[in-house]
């Protein structure tokens, strides 16, 4: 656990900035894909380090490496940043951050710190205009500098071990679909708006709990920020729904009490249910999503306390179906087999590491 309380804020950029910034320069990387394959184009995009393609060689266009590139405009990234340790061709969307102390081990600790403030940012909010006012909390030197050797070294005493798993492939419980009823979403859980937060109403002085937004890493957390007065915030366990934005359809339970950005939606359970019950559904929300709804489109805000379905095993027995009067989850009075469920997750590969 590492103990923030002796940590800084220092200015990202300026004259006591940490970092002296540069744009990159490529804005159509279409004209060096012929034949490209020289040297790597980086986007506006967190996944795979942004590496988007291979390219042509123009060293009118080269961003030199060692550096911290902010992805400043792109749906979806804008906010993350990445450590880049050699020369590449980056996209105007880009800027890259220098300082002569940066390394690789002190730079993936920085980005790392950095991607934490990213919920602050959004394809509205752009980053770069709001870089000469962004400060980031870091370790620091008695004199107040911070702290390339420590950085350095906490990263170097992170271990790895691999994930393993009990569970054998051969061993999962067969799906067979052809059975499954349809269900309505709000008919499964109460489903609400969350408390629709704006990021920049957020503090983080003395943080009590998460912040989920609409987001596809770290199950939608963004964020760990402080209480605030009038909201109420959402229980562990409850899931979270993106409605709208570039990862529509995102669903996960939340394992700590949390607050929400705008347009996510909170799904509680009305009976106990599993996680790995949970994990079936959100699976199911999520592919449903994929094929009905659309990002800037079709979202979800006018749909998931309306109309969005999603089919489901029935519990049955040795006379058929079994019916519930109240009609509790369905208006044909189908009841959701929340024991196949879980059990079906259970025998999955690597269901024992949840």
């Amino acid at each position: 656990m590492i103990d923030t309380s002796q940590w800084k804020f220092f200015d990202l950029i300026g004259d006591n900035g940490i970092f002296r910034i540069e744009s990159c320069k490529c804005s159509n990387a279409g004209e060096l894909l012929e034949d490209g394959t020289d040297i790597e184009y980086i986007g506006a995009k967190k996944d795979d380090n942004g590496v988007m393609t291979l390219v042509k060689y123009n060293q009118n266009l080269v961003t030199k490496g060692n550096c911290i590139i902010f992805i400043c405009d792109g749906q979806g990234s804008v906010g993350y940043a990445n450590y880049i340790n050699h020369d590449f061709i980056g996209s105007t969307t880009l800027s890259a951050g220098y300082n002569s102390h940066l390394n690789e081990k002190n730079g993936l600790f920085i980005v790392t710190v950095l991607d934490l403030e990213r919920y602050r940012y959004s394809f509205g909010r752009k980053y770069k205009p709001n870089l000469p006012k962004a400060k980031i909390k870091l370790p620091s030197t008695p004199t107040g500098e911070p702290d390339w050797a420590y950085m350095e070294k906490y990263i170097d005493s992170l271990s790895f071990h691999p994930i393993t798993t009990s569970i054998h492939k051969g061993n999962s419980v067969l799906l067979d679909t052809k059975e499954w009823k349809k269900f309505y979403l709000h008919k499964l859980f109460v489903a609400s708006m969350g408390n629709g937060i704006d990021a920049i109403l957020t503090t983080s002085d003395d943080p009590k709990y998460n912040y989920v937004s609409r987001d596809s890493n770290g199950n939608g957390v963004v964020g760990f920020v402080d209480e605030i007065e009038g909201e109420e915030p959402f229980p562990a366990g409850a899931m979270s729904l993106a409605l709208g934005g570039s990862f529509l359809g995102s669903c996960f339970i939340q394992k700590k009490t949390f607050y929400t950005a705008q347009n996510v939606a909170v799904l509680q359970e009305k009976i106990p249910l599993t996680n790995h019950t949970k994990l079936f559904i959100a699976t199911l929300i999520r592919n449903e999503c994929k094929i009905k709804y659309q990002a800037f489109g079709r979202e979800l805000n006018a749909h998931f306390r309306k109309d969005f379905t999603i089919k489901l095993p029935v519990k049955s027995d040795a006379n058929g179906i079994v019916y519930n009067e109240t009609h509790e989850f369905s208006d044909e009075g189908y009841i959701p087999d929340w024991d196949w469920m879980d059990k079906y997750m259970k025998s999955l590969p690597y269901s024992d590491r949840i």
